[in-house]
């Protein structure tokens, strides 16, 4: 499929958006009486898509009045049997479907789409039908997102009307991946889709080990793991001559920082052979705050490798030498409105300063000021407790190592404002993990009075 014709279905959309678009409720009706005309019922359904993406706050109706159903119900009949056109539109309309709406994810589960996508996916990867691969990819990256069960649920072999089972969904998608090398889709699409599988991002918590940790297991594995690394090169290098395909890039980023555990592999994967640490580092003059978030994520992970995260850092035998650093803090300079780079950056910075007191001094060097750069994205990011928490993380780092960023930390009142995050925000779960680090922070330089924590008896005292 030619680059062209990427973002023509979206463009298309966007403009029949703009259009008037009967009510939710009508097209659930609508759908239900025309599901036999095949035609009829497919744009239907890219209406659907497209009143989602026009009235968001009325995602959820689509299942409390049984839309999805009745749309599957109808799908999974005669004339389309989960396949076709309708099939394929519908595919296309989940992540306007199922964008926080933790509703719809599980209802599209529990009426079997899940299950039938995985099926369309290994059809196409039989047939090596390109737009199928792409579509089932979209709808199950859709439906994996935040979501632990659709992932478990994704996990486990189907079985066709013949009884034939089911490669799994991981090995399908690798497949998928090796199968097109060179369709920009494809590799978007499908690099999501398994990405979706592995990450740990459902934010309710467990009684039991998350899914995804067993999945991304599987993917490490020996079976799969050269495999991965191989689509993962491929769509780095793909990337580098579609710069305007963001997810894209993005995507193979985020893999990339998913598969990088363990000091061995980590060592391997930043060899300068594999060049991709090369091509992480490149992506951080990137104008798209998606990518430059993406590729700090993949140093931040790299640098949890003490070998690797010498290279990446200043060392006292080439202070003054030239080196990455300097593009890190510019990346976050050039992105200050942005929060997650600012998440991001500030937390690679503070696993590069551990122990190493001279990148502390350079850090806070007249050409790099992080203390004053740590205010201004605290004053500028307030309501969010991720940024907080990292960049409270550097400045105690690099307060610790160097005595002048300590002074300027007390200089520009950041312990005052420290204090007031406790004062704030310690009753608010969101806000635990950060309120702890900036009590140690206040409580090793001795600047915590008033926000101590009382003492806690039990009933016998």
């Amino acid at each position: 499929m030619a680059v062209e014709d990427i973002g023509k279905n979206e463009e298309e959309e966007r403009c029949e958006g703009n259009s008037e678009l009967p009510e939710l409720l009508e097209l659930i009706e609508v759908a239900e009486n025309s599901a036999e005309d095949v035609p009829r019922f497919a744009e239907v359904l890219r209406q659907v898509g497209r009143r989602m993406k026009a009235s968001p706050q009325d995602r959820d109706l689509l299942s409390d009045f049984e839309g999805i159903s009745q749309i599957c119900d109808a799908l999974s009949k005669e004339p389309h049997e989960w396949q076709g056109e309708a099939m394929l539109a519908f595919c296309r309309t989940m992540p306007d479907v199922c964008r926080t709406s933790v509703v719809n994810r599980a209802s599209l589960r529990d009426a079997g789409f899940l299950a039938a996508c995985i099926r369309l996916l290994h059809g196409a990867a039989c047939e090596k039908d390109e737009a199928t691969a792409v579509a089932a990819s979209t709808a199950i990256a859709a439906l994996c997102t935040a979501s632990d069960a659709n992932k478990q649920m994704a996990m486990v072999a189907h079985e066709e009307p013949s009884e034939q089972s089911v490669p799994g969904v991981l090995r399908v998608l690798l497949d998928v991946l090796l199968m097109f090398p060179d369709s920009v889709q494809v590799q978007a699409e499908s690099m999501a889709a398994l990405r979706s599988l592995v990450v740990d991002d459902d934010t309710r918590k467990a009684e039991i080990a998350p899914s995804a940790l067993e999945n991304r297991e599987l993917l490490l594995s020996d079976d799969l793991y050269p495999e991965v690394k191989r689509v993962v090169q491929n769509a780095c290098q793909l990337s580098q001559h579609h710069l305007q395909i963001v997810k894209l890039g993005e995507q193979a980023l985020l893999l990339l920082r998913e598969i990088a555990r363990g000091q061995d592999r980590i060592q391997e994967i930043a060899k300068p052979s594999n060049k991709l640490l090369a091509f992480v580092q490149k992506s951080l003059e990137s104008s798209e705050p998606r990518i430059v978030r993406a590729a700090m994520g993949v140093l931040r992970a790299f640098a949890l490798c003490e070998d690797v995260r010498d290279e990446l850092s200043l060392q006292p035998t080439r202070i003054q030498a030239s080196c990455e650093t300097c593009r890190y803090v510019q990346a976050v300079q050039r992105h200050l409105a942005t929060p997650v780079v600012c998440e991001q950056g500030f937390g690679l910075l503070a696993n590069l300063t551990l122990r190493n007191p001279a990148m502390a001094s350079f850090l806070n060097d007249t050409d790099h000021q992080v203390v004053f750069l740590g205010q201004q994205v605290l004053q500028k990011h307030s309501d969010r407790p991720d940024v907080a928490k990292s960049v409270i993380q550097l400045l105690w780092s690099v307060a610790r190592q160097n005595t002048k960023a300590l002074g300027e930390v007390r200089e520009l009142e950041l312990f005052v404002a420290m204090r007031s995050i406790v004062t704030e925000h310690q009753t608010d779960p969101r806000w635990h993990d950060a309120v702890e680090v900036v009590r140690q922070f206040l409580r090793e330089f001795r600047e915590d009075a008033g926000v101590q924590k009382k003492a806690i008896y039990n009933d016998y005292y």
